[in-house]
């Protein structure tokens, strides 16, 4: 969220563990600060009520009281998988209160 998103989603594969919030209120601030358009979370959010509020789309499986500790960890610019879909760098996703679309090429 600190670099500059330029219009860009991004995705996270948190393995789909609801046990702990991968991504909080403060984040997604600093994502509405430097123009990132959502976020796709394989795991768990937490401060939902103040993310739904901003400018921002933020799509995740659950919701957890519980922080994560900021260990540093992921890598950026690769492929995963989770759900069925494989993303990859400069894949279009599309997205509105109902849903993601996923597309290898842009639709509009």
């Amino acid at each position: 969220m600190e670099t500059p998103g330029e219009g860009r989603v991004l995705v996270v594969d948190g393995e789909g563990s609801n046990r702990i919030a991968l991504f909080v209120d403060m984040l997604a601030e600093i994502g509405v600060r430097n123009r990132w358009t959502g976020i796709v979370i394989n795991g768990a959010i937490r401060d939902s009520l103040e993310i739904d509020a901003m400018e921002q789309l933020v799509f995740a499986l659950a919701t957890s009281p519980v922080k994560s500790a900021k260990e540093g960890w992921g890598k950026a610019g690769c492929e995963i998988s989770f759900g069925g879909v494989t993303f990859r760098p400069g894949d279009w996703l599309y997205g509105d209160a109902d849903g993601v679309l996923h597309s290898s090429a842009q639709l509009v």
